[in-house]
C-alpha cells in the first residue's frame, strides 16, 4: 500500500505525467493529487512499409507481419554504451523508412501519452472535465537509465516536442523533467515497502532496477526521516545486462544448435525467441528440470537437434547459463563498487520487469545475502515501479543530493609565459589575442570533480573574459568539457586528448552585459566579463550567466541554453530571449 502523500500546496492545479520508456515494456503513471494511476504496455512497435507508425505489439492487430516492420530494442540505439560484440547481432534494429531514432521515440511517446490520457479520462471521476482543466498545466517526467546523460535527455525532450506533448517554447521545454531509473525506483521503494517506510537517518540502501535492457544500481543514505530525505552515496552503475540479453543468449544457442537443419531460419529463430521470452524465461525457477520451448507444429521432429513435436528441449543447466552473465555482472558490480563501502546489513531493493523472473530474483537474493545485504523485493507492481516512482519524484522530492558522474571543466587560453616550460612546449599553438598579447590555448579549468556530492541548489561558476576587435560580444557559446581520466587536476587538454570530450556548449545572451573598451599596446578592443554558472545538483544540467550591472553594482543573471552536439536538438535564437 502506498504511503500517504502530503497535500499539494502550489498556486495552481497541475497534472504530473510520468513516462518510463523501457526496452521491452514501458510504463506510464499520472499524479493528480491525491490519486495515482499507472499502466504498462509493450515497447515492440509496428510500422508500415512507408514508415508510418501503426501501433504496439498487442498480439492481435498485426498478424500479417509481412505488411509491417516490427521493431524492438530500439531504445538501445541512443545508449552511450554499446552492447558487447556477442550481443550486437541480436540487438540490431532496423529503423522504419525515413525515421530517425528521435522520430521513433516521438511516435511511441505520443502513443503512450494518449493512452495515459484515455486511462485518466475513464478511471477518474469526471475524467474528461478534469483532464481539460489541467491539460495546459502538465509536468512531464521522463525516465532514463543511470548511464544516460545530457545528450540523451536532449533527444528525449526533442521527441516530446515532436510528439506534441509539450510546446517548442521555453515554457514548454521547462515542463519536461528527467529522473534516472535508479532514483525513480528509490522513490517507489521508499513509499511502497515497509522496509522503505521504516528507514532511519544514517541507514544506507542499494537500489537494483532490473529492466529489459539495463540493470541500474544506485545507493542512497538517509539524512532525515520526517520528512524522508536522502542523498546519493556513490556513483551509480548502469549495466547492459537486462532481461532481453537472456533471450538473446538463448537465441544464439538455438541458432548454433539448429545449424544445418531446416529450422535454422530467421522466422523459426524469431518464433523460438518469442516463445522462450514469453514462457521459459518468465517461469524458470530450477536448473534441475528440463525446459521445452514450443516453436513449431506438432509434426516437426528432428532428434539430432533435440526437436520433438515442435518443441526444443533444453536442460535446466543450459537455461541457467543464459541468465548467469546478467546475474554475475550485477553481483560483481555490487561487490566491486559498493559492498565494502556500505554499512553492514544495508537493504538491497530489487525492482523492474526482470525482477519478476523467479530464477534471476532468487539467485540475486542468495548471492547478495552471502555478501552481507538484506534483501527486499516489493510484493506488487515491481514492473511499473519506475513509472510510479517517477511521478512521485516530482512531488515528494526525496533525493536532495547527487553524485557528479565526471569532471566538468572548460578549455581556455592563458597568457604566454616564456619562462614556463609547459608554455614553451606549446608555443607553436600560441596566438595573438585582440589586445596584442600572446596566449596559449588548451588550458583546462576544472569546475567540478568526478564523484563530488552536490546538493540540489549547488552551483559552480567560473569567470571569463571575451575580447572582440569589431563590436561588443552579443552571444557566447563556451564549451563545457568532461574529463574521463584519473588525474585529480588535469591542466592541459592535449596531454590526454582521448580522455577529454565536449560535453555541451552554453549558449547565452550577453547583449545587456557591460562592455569595456580599453586600449593596450596601441590596440583597442571590446572586453566583456561575465561568469558562467552551472547548476549541477539537479537531475539535468542547467546553466546561467551573470555579470555586475555597471549602474547598480548588483549581480544580474540570465538563463542560458545547454546545447549538446546532437543533430536532433533544435535550438533557436528565441531560446535565450
Amino acid at each position: 500500500m502506498e504511503a500517504a502523500r502530503n497535500a499539494y500546496t502550489g498556486g495552481s492545479r497541475k497534472l504530473v505525467v510520468a513516462l518510463d520508456i523501457g526496452t521491452t515494456f514501458s510504463g506510464a503513471a499520472y499524479l493528480n493529487t491525491p490519486n495515482l494511476g499507472s499502466a504498462k504496455v509493450s515497447s515492440v512497435l509496428y510500422y508500415d512499409r512507408d514508415g508510418n507508425f501503426c501501433g504496439i505489439d498487442n498480439g492481435v492487430d498485426f498478424q500479417d507481419d509481412d505488411a509491417f516492420l516490427r521493431i524492438k530494442w530500439w531504445k538501445l540505439l541512443i545508449s552511450p554504451t554499446e552492447p558487447s560484440a556477442a550481443m550486437k547481432d541480436q540487438t540490431t534494429t532496423e529503423l522504419p523508412k525515413g525515421k530517425t531514432i528521435v522520430n521513433v521515440f516521438a511516435d511511441f511517446m505520443g502513443y503512450l501519452f494518449q493512452s495515459t490520457k484515455a486511462l485518466f479520462k475513464t478511471s477518474e471521476p469526471n475524467g474528461d472535465l478534469r483532464w481539460d482543466s489541467v491539460s495546459n498545466s502538465i509536468e512531464l517526467i521522463l525516465t532514463h537509465p543511470n548511464g544516460w546523460g545530457g545528450p540523451q535527455q536532449a533527444q528525449l525532450r526533442t521527441a516530446a516536442i515532436e510528439a506534441g506533448i509539450v510546446a517548442d517554447t521555453p515554457v514548454g521545454r521547462s515542463s519536461v523533467h528527467f529522473v534516472t531509473e535508479g532514483e525513480a525506483s528509490f522513490n517507489f521503494c521508499a513509499t511502497n515497502t515497509q522496509a522503505g517506510k521504516d528507514l532511519k537517518p544514517g541507514e544506507q540502501v542499494l537500489i537494483i532496477d532490473a529492466g529489459g535492457g539495463t540493470i541500474d544500481i544506485s545507493t542512497y543514505t538517509v539524512i532525515n526521516n520526517e520528512p524522508l530525505q536522502v542523498e546519493e552515496l556513490y556513483e551509480s552503475e548502469c549495466l547492459l545486462q537486462g532481461g532481453e540479453f537472456v533471450t538473446a543468449r538463448a537465441r544464439a544457442m538455438a541458432k548454433e544448435k539448429l545449424r544445418g537443419s531446416k529450422f535454422n531460419t530467421p522466422e523459426d529463430l524469431d518464433a523460438f525467441s518469442l516463445r522462450f521470452d514469453e514462457g521459459v524465461k518468465r517461469v524458470f525457477s530450477s536448473n534441475q528440470a528440463v525446459q521445452h520451448v514450443k516453436f513449431g507444429s506438432p509434426r516437426d521432429n528432428d532428434p539430432e537437434c533435440g526437436i520433438k513435436a515442435g518443441r526444443l528441449a533444453l536442460t535446466g543447466l543450459q537455461v541457467s547459463e543464459f541468465f548467469e552473465p546478467s546475474i554475475q555482472s550485477t553481483v560483481d558490480s555490487i561487490r566491486e563498487n559498493f559492498s565494502e563501502r556500505l554499512a553492514a546489513d544495508s537493504f538491497a531493493f530489487l525492482v523492474g520487469g526482470f525482477a519478476t523472473s523467479p530464477w534471476f530474483s532468487a539467485q540475486l537474493e542468495e548471492r547478495l545475502l552471502n555478501i552481507g545485504f538484506k534483501f527486499c523485493k516489493p510484493e506488487t507492481h515491481t514492473n511499473k515501479a519506475v513509472a510510479v516512482g517517477a511521478a512521485a519524484f516530482y512531488v515528494d522530492h526525496l533525493v536532495i543530493g547527487r553524485i557528479s558522474k565526471f569532471t566538468y571543466g572548460v578549455p581556455y587560453g592563458i597568457t604566454y609565459e616564456p619562462s614556463d616550460p609547459e608554455h614553451v612546449q606549446r608555443k607553436h599553438k600560441s596566438y595573438i589575442d585582440p589586445l596584442g598579447e600572446r596566449s596559449v590555448p588548451g588550458r583546462f579549468k576544472r569546475m567540478l570533480s568526478r564523484g563530488t556530492k552536490v546538493l540540489e541548489d549547488r552551483e559552480i561558476r567560473r569567470s571569463f573574459c571575451w575580447l572582440s576587435e569589431v563590436s561588443p560580444i552579443q552571444h557566447i557559446y563556451p564549451q563545457i568539457f568532461k574529463y574521463k581520466g584519473t588525474a585529480d587536476a588535469p591542466k592541459w587538454v592535449d596531454t590526454e586528448q582521448d580522455k577529454f570530450e565536449t560535453l555541451c556548449s552554453v549558449k547565452a545572451d550577453l547583449s545587456s552585459a557591460p562592455h569595456q573598451k580599453p586600449k593596450h599596446k596601441g590596440k583597442t578592443c571590446y572586453v566583456t566579463e561575465a561568469d558562467v554558472i552551472l547548476l549541477v545538483g539537479l537531475t539535468e544540467l542547467k546553466a546561467q550567466v551573470s555579470w555586475i550591472d555597471s549602474e547598480t553594482g548588483k549581480e544580474r543573471r540570465s538563463d542560458a541554453v545547454v546545447v549538446y552536439d546532437n543533430p536532433s536538438e533544435r535550438i533557436t535564437e528565441s531560446d535565450t530571449e
